[in-house]
């Protein structure tokens, strides 16, 4: 008999309460209308979904399978839940079955009209990806409560700063540069307290950064972050968030380099190209974050497996070529700070 975890979690998101309206508008006009009479399974772990699923009504669950057999329920969704969005993003397969029970309705985003929107309409398109991001965000505070209590192997940091910077242009990063503040912390220093404001997104040029939570008076280590990592993306796309959600110390030093939030937030509403460009990598990044968490701690094993089964040779050229240029992109940044105070 296999065992089931549960986390308990209700994502507490809805698109209908959150999207603009002129993104709203498109979503029913290019949906699909599911109706559900008999208990079913919309998403099968390991398979690619064909688009997005919207949840109107009734009862939607998510689990994801173990590499000892057993099984985690991962969520219940509520009206104006969204799900498929990783598999999408990241062109990977789903980490999570996705099942339906009787006199539930969801509106069904073909991937036809997604691939469409995405080389066509900028302003809806950046929409989409704001949105999606917002949900990832949530996804991910609320996977952080449960998955650091299990023991894992966390991916390489730099990997998924580069996802970012795949999706940006040369100009984009040029402007970062000029945008951002340089700071430079000594061992010791606190860059942010449980609670504080955050205001800005920091991105790690060099060093190591702490990672803890306030338990019984005292700071318990919960991870670390290090170069390529960013830092307050979370709290930038939850504005509800009561400030930080954890302590960022450095035992060893460390430079970042800081973007004020408002001001990012002023040049992404100015440009929805940039804007569609920016939240897509940020949405990509969180999604690759909640899928290594999972498959660094043995769940999504028929996603893992699915994976092994695909051909290293089907890496395209042009994703080969994106990461490539990603990583020139981070280390140009980066030396344009080099040797220089803070």
């Amino acid at each position: 008999m296999h065992n089931e975890i549960v986390t308990g979690n209700v994502l507490p998101f809805n698109i209908f309460e959150k999207a603009d309206s002129k993104l709203l508008a498109w979503i029913r006009d290019v949906s699909v209308v599911r109706e559900i009479t008999t208990s079913c399974r919309l998403i099968e772990e390991g398979s690619t979904p064909d688009g997005l699923f919207v949840v109107e009504s009734g009862a939607i669950t998510v689990c994801t399978k173990q590499a000892d057999g057993g099984s985690l329920s991962l969520a219940s969704l509520k009206v104006g839940n969204l799900v498929g969005e990783m598999s999408w993003l990241e062109e990977r397969p789903a980490v999570a079955s996705i099942d339906a029970g009787p006199g539930s309705r969801l509106l069904q985003i073909p991937r036809e009209a997604l691939e469409s929107i995405n080389q066509s309409e900028a302003f809806i398109c950046h929409l989409l990806y704001r949105l999606i991001a917002e949900k990832l965000a949530l996804q991910v505070q609320g996977q952080n409560i449960w998955v650091h209590r299990i023991a894992g192997t966390d991916q390489e940091p730099l990997r998924k700063v580069l996802v970012l910077f795949a999706e940006l242009e040369e100009k984009d990063v040029a402007w970062i540069a000029r945008s951002g503040k340089f700071k430079r912390l000594v061992a010791g220093d606190v860059l942010l307290q449980e609670g504080d404001n955050v205001p800005g997104l920091y991105l790690l040029l060099a060093g190591e950064a702490r990672i803890s939570i306030t338990e019984n008076g005292s700071w318990q280590s919960v991870g670390s972050s290090r170069r390529g990592e960013l830092l307050g993306e979370l709290t930038m796309l939850n504005p509800q968030a009561a400030g930080a959600t954890a302590n960022v110390d450095t035992v060893t030093g460390l430079e970042l380099l800081v973007l004020d939030k408002e001001e990012l937030s002023m040049t992404l509403n100015a440009d929805p190209r940039l804007a569609k460009r920016f939240y897509k990598g940020i949405a990509r990044m969180l999604s690759q974050r909640s899928r290594d968490q999972l498959l660094s701690r043995g769940f999504a094993e028929a996603s893992r497996i699915a994976e092994e089964l695909i051909d290293n040779e089907q890496l395209g050229l042009d994703q080969l070529s994106a990461i490539s240029s990603a990583g020139l992109r981070f280390d140009w940044l980066c030396r344009q700070f080099q040797d220089k105070e803070g």
